[in-house]
């Protein structure tokens, strides 16, 4: 196993999601919450006629993408950037022979898809993409009649560290023919996603330093702690979308 995921296994739950979980009453591990994000999102995105055609955009190491093949029969395409994310998602389909033949994982940027889908999810991989405005107008083109996409993303009242405001993800999805359902505020989420994501490394910190180092440990032990405040003190909020067809 390659040495980054090996270190997110030290840290994130055990499928593996880099982004926010949804601590709903009653879920309060960060595997409980991790499991409800799925939950939710694949809800929203209204799977029950089977073989529908998602495209998981950021896909990172597939749980998503697989579980939306186990549960719904989904017809999934998972695409990442990640060389090491791309090469253990492809190794646990082959530990799910019931969803093998409905997932497939390609090492791709989303704007070298170009294959109609009927539904996107896009998780918390938004705020790295760099050409962000023409992303919406890319998956609207992908998608069918009646399609619909679910987004999961940081936004900020003023651009920083990468991300946007909410209002100029509408704008750029009402432009590109999309109508825009916002949740509400999820930054609380992600907050406590990220105290997890600490908890985890402190409590492991001899594996993760022997693993990666200790200036490694230290910088990302920051890293997450300074998101967590900027979310909590309303600096950056975390929101979900759900774009549907005109």
């Amino acid at each position: 196993m390659d040495v980054e995921t090996s270190y997110a296994k030290l840290y994130m739950d055990p499928d593996l999601h880099h982004s926010s979980g949804y601590f709903r009453e009653g879920v309060v591990t960060l595997e409980e919450a991790q499991k409800k994000k799925v939950d939710v999102i694949l809800e929203r995105l209204r799977l029950q006629e089977p073989s529908l055609r998602l495209l998981d955009v950021g896909c990172g190491w597939g749980a998503t993408a697989i579980a939306a093949a186990d549960r719904y029969r989904a017809d999934v395409t998972g695409i990442t950037i990640s060389q090491y994310q791309h090469t253990y998602a492809r190794s646990r389909i082959s530990r799910r022979p019931a969803a093998a033949p409905l997932v497939e994982f390609h090492l791709r940027r989303w704007e070298e898809f170009t294959e109609p889908v009927d539904r996107i999810i896009c998780v918390n991989a938004f705020e790295n993409f760099e050409n962000k405005e023409e992303f919406l107008p890319h998956c609207r083109r992908l998608l069918r009649a009646e399609g619909r996409m679910v987004m999961l993303t940081v936004t900020a009242d003023r651009p920083i560290f990468r991300v946007v405001p909410s209002g100029r993800v509408v704008e750029w999805a009402e432009r590109a023919g999309f109508d825009v359902e916002i949740s509400p505020s999820l930054a609380g989420d992600y907050a406590r996603t990220l105290d997890l994501y600490v908890s985890n490394l402190r409590a492991r910190r001899n594996e993760v330093i022997a693993l990666v180092g200790k200036s490694r440990f230290v910088r990302q032990v920051d890293y997450y702690s300074r998101c967590a405040g900027f979310l909590r003190s309303g600096i950056n909020d975390m929101l979900e979308f759900t774009f549907t067809l005109r």
